[in-house]
């Protein structure tokens, strides 16, 4: 796919909106009309594969190991920790000791996005003009999932960063002003975030049989649930939830979420991330064709040994002893040793939950991998999460145990101590999440999210810290550690903006 967009969009795309080492670093086309290249179908058809291959870098990695789907959604939790074979990403992440020279720090990429998004909005409803294949449904279903992938970039900014730079016209002149402040993250959030999505939903056409490499009517509404749980506005929350429910799977399928049923059969439950079209419980996944792509070369999995990341030794020990789980053997290699704790199995077809090893066995480099943005799973813990918040933990308790049984595991009781209080409940929920959705980039954010970064992670960076001879001193109180440092570069090419605080 990524070699495909990249011929695509050769003679102008990728020149506009390519470049994105300095800043937002959008390198403009000023001595060609960008608009001359926006005269048919197959140029929207290029410029939204485009859109999609950016994103796609930034998520996966683009086979530099660097995949910020994992670092940013997870690196920073107790779900991995730095291996024997460290770089300096992983850390400074583990040991939530960041500095603004860690690549993950580094917002262009998502900038990039963006500005392919922004070229698209501003282009697709002109090539009416000049082909009348373009009917009004190719041109809203287009302009739908451009405006949510700038939706969901500008969504990974404020969780990352906060405060950001606004930008919604495409960089197309180098006599545009780069150097542009940044704007409060609730302003992003309400003014550009919703607005978008809102829009998205409204363009994209409804009840139909979604291609799960793209983003669709159930998509959309999971991207507007996410973001009403960050917001802590549970009802508008259990609103787009149930939007999801409305909308149809890969195969075609409504997704009802009433009951346990719409979910994937534990036996074929590694489909969702191994053959993503085969499951109706898929949303909207990152397609990575190895052959096409090269390398998928995630930081968990970058190779057969010495991966710089490891699975946190407190999860890697106490998960695998509950054999019920079937999610253990599917999810990570459980053995010991160096050449297996540092193995994430999730998104890999292999026999058993260790990679072949020895004379002719395939690299882990060499496989395809498709990593998961929303899933039916995934929804129906964020309404059990939203149902407890609003007084419901009966109904709460019944999503969570939808999860729980299809994992192999015995459903909760009302009575049952670990759910006796909404605080205990939304616990066990949180919990039932990290395991769930393990690899699958969303810990931090949960942590984040619902205030448990403090009393998650400070017994957790105390060990860290002690074993590899920091300061011990946790997470600490300094809530402004929740967000990352601005990189470097990008405040070397915009004196505008200010660097977060502790970090400057």
């Amino acid at each position: 796919m990524k070699r495909t967009a990249h011929i695509l969009l050769s003679l102008s795309i990728l020149i506009i909106a390519g470049g994105c080492k300095k800043f937002l670093n959008e390198e403009p086309l000023s001595q060609v009309p960008v608009e001359n290249y926006f005269t048919k179908l197959k140029d929207i058809n290029a410029a939204v594969t485009g859109m999609y291959a950016s994103f796609q870098d930034e998520m996966t990695g683009d086979g530099s190991g660097n995949g910020n789907y994992f670092y940013w959604g997870e690196g920073r939790s107790d779900n991995f920790d730095r291996s024997q074979y460290a770089n300096s990403i992983i850390t400074e992440l583990s040991l939530n000791q960041l500095t603004s020279g860690n690549t993950t720090a580094d917002w262009s990429g998502l900038y990039r996005t963006i500005n392919r998004a922004n070229l698209c909005i501003k282009q697709i409803p002109e090539v009416q003009k000049y082909d009348l294949n373009v009917t009004n449904l190719i041109r809203d279903n287009n302009l739908a999932q451009c405006y949510a992938m700038r939706a969901i970039c500008y969504f990974y900014i404020v969780r990352v960063w906060g405060d950001a730079v606004i930008r919604t016209e495409p960089y197309e002149s180098i006599t545009e002003d780069a150097h542009v402040p940044r704007e409060s993250k609730d302003k992003i959030i309400n003014e550009l975030i919703i607005p978008d999505l809102q829009k998205a939903y409204t363009l994209i056409q409804k009840n139909q049989k979604p291609i799960v490499w793209n983003i669709g009517e159930g998509a959309i509404a999971a991207m507007l649930a996410d973001v009403y749980m960050w917001k802590k506005d549970y009802a508008a929350a259990i609103t787009w939830i149930k939007n999801v429910f409305a909308a149809k799977g890969s195969l075609g399928t409504v997704f009802t979420g009433t009951t346990g049923a719409s979910l994937e059969p534990a036996a074929t439950w590694k489909n969702l991330f191994i053959n993503p079209t085969t499951t109706n419980e898929a949303i909207w996944s990152i397609h990575w064709d190895q052959l096409q792509n090269e390398c998928a070369c995630l930081p968990i999995s970058i190779a057969n040994s010495n991966n710089p990341i490891r699975v946190d030794s407190v999860l890697h020990t106490n998960w695998k002893t509950t054999t019920a789980d079937i999610r253990v053997s599917k999810s990570y290699d459980t053995l010991t040793g160096t050449g297996h704790v540092d193995k994430v199995v999730k998104y890999y077809t292999i026999t058993g939950n260790a990679f072949p090893t020895g004379s002719g066995a395939p690299d882990a480099r060499s496989y395809n991998v498709y990593l998961t943005m929303y899933r039916l799973g995934d929804i129906y813990l964020s309404y059990a999460e939203a149902l407890n918040k609003t007084g419901d933990r009966t109904n709460a308790l019944k999503y969570l145990n939808f999860i729980r049984v299809r994992a192999g595991l015995t459903a909760y009781l009302i009575t049952d101590p670990a759910v006796a209080t909404e605080s205990d409940l939304e616990d066990t929920i949180l919990k039932e999440r990290q395991l769930e959705l393990f690899a699958e980039g969303k810990r931090w954010f949960d942590l984040v999210r619902t205030d448990h970064v403090k009393k998650i992670m400070d017994p957790v960076l105390t060990i860290r810290q002690q074993r590899y001879g920091a300061p011990a001193v946790g997470f600490g109180d300094d809530q402004r550690k929740l967000v990352w440092p601005i990189h470097r570069q990008v405040i070397e090419n915009n004196r505008t903006i200010e660097q977060n605080l502790p970090y400057n």
